[in-house]
């Protein structure tokens, strides 16, 4: 990867708690005038000049936003789409494409691309496009932060039941999960509608479950190879059907990355640091610690300070050490 790819510009930003935007292009000459252009509108900019380099970065960097050729070697800009659609679902997401290639921008759009540009374009249309998508992206958090408790009444409420009622071990896990994470999620100050968020999340996290067979769900001994990979799609699962509500994309995101681990060694898309969601590392602290205090079919339930030493011992490497500290401060967390 080249010197400047995955590297934040040392230019002041105008806006310095917004993430960096990824500028995907296999033309140098485009890309420096892209991420130039762009750090003098005031955003932060990397650059990566391959689908691959583009997935490295994604992996060990969060982003607000992915602009991307259609035509480079190695790899498409759909192909990037597609990773970007499944692993990250509400990342916006603007295709480039070059003039008279209508029914490539058609394709990108159906893919999942907010929007797209035709080059050659300059940089205060980008910028506009940038701006305008990012405005979208707040409204579309906003209508999820503003849907009641009754959207998870009914069905979805049932779903999850139907999950813990496949085994009797984790019969009411995600509802205690939901419980310790609200507690984490306002020892830590999240506002109301972040809660929200993390209420959703927390209660589907393991959805994906309802897929699982009861023979893999219930083993009483430790799962084989094939019966691990099978347990691993589970977040992919839960992403999957949460996935079905559109106004749900951030929450399908979340979901999807809660057993990722800090040093990348995680699954389903060994994301590491901060490129995995803060709400999935939230969640990953309590649900290790509720799992550990449960009884399961292979063993007996930790007692909680037993938890607790578990939990400790891997701040750092599987479990978000902030996060962990906070939690582990907390009392009663039964």
């Amino acid at each position: 990867m080249g010197l400047d790819s995955c590297a934040v510009s040392g230019a002041l930003p105008q806006r310095p708690d917004a993430l960096p935007i990824l500028a995907v292009d296999d033309e140098p000459a485009l890309r420096k005038l892209v991420q130039a252009g762009l750090q003098m509108l005031g955003y932060k900019v990397d650059v990566a000049s391959s689908v691959d380099e583009a997935m490295t970065c994604l992996r060990t960097r969060p982003y607000s936003l992915v602009l991307s050729d259609y035509h480079m070697p190695g790899g498409s800009g759909l192909d990037l789409l597609g990773y970007v659609t499944a692993v990250y679902p509400d990342l916006p997401f603007i295709m480039l494409t070059g003039h008279g290639e209508t029914s490539l921008a058609r394709d990108a759009i159906t893919s999942g691309a907010l929007d797209f540009l035709t080059k050659p374009f300059d940089i205060a249309q980008l910028g506009r496009a940038i701006e305008l998508n990012h405005a979208r992206l707040l409204r579309d958090r906003a209508r999820a932060s503003e849907l009641t408790s009754e959207i998870m009444s009914g069905t979805i409420r049932a779903l999850v039941a139907a999950v813990d009622a496949k085994d009797p071990h984790t019969a009411c896990h995600s509802e205690r999960v939901t419980r310790l994470a609200l507690r984490l999620g306002g020892a830590i100050g999240l506002p109301a509608d972040r809660l929200r968020v993390l209420e959703f999340a927390a209660l589907l996290h393991d959805v994906g479950k309802i897929g699982v067979p009861e023979a893999i769900l219930l083993k009483p001994g430790p799962l084989d190879e094939a019966e691990w990979v099978v347990m691993q799609q589970h977040p992919v699962r839960s992403a999957q059907i949460v996935g079905q509500v559109g106004q749900l994309a951030e929450v399908a995101g979340i979901v999807r990355h809660h057993h990722e681990r800090i040093d990348g060694a995680g699954y389903p898309d060994a994301l590491a640091g901060d490129a995995i969601p803060m709400l999935s590392r939230l969640i990953a602290v309590v649900d290790t610690y509720e799992a550990l205090t449960a009884s399961r079919a292979y063993r007996r339930a930790f007692s909680p300070e037993q938890a607790r030493r578990a939990v400790q011992e891997q701040l750092g490497t599987h479990l978000d050490r902030q996060l962990g500290q906070v939690f582990l401060s907390l009392t009663d967390l039964h």
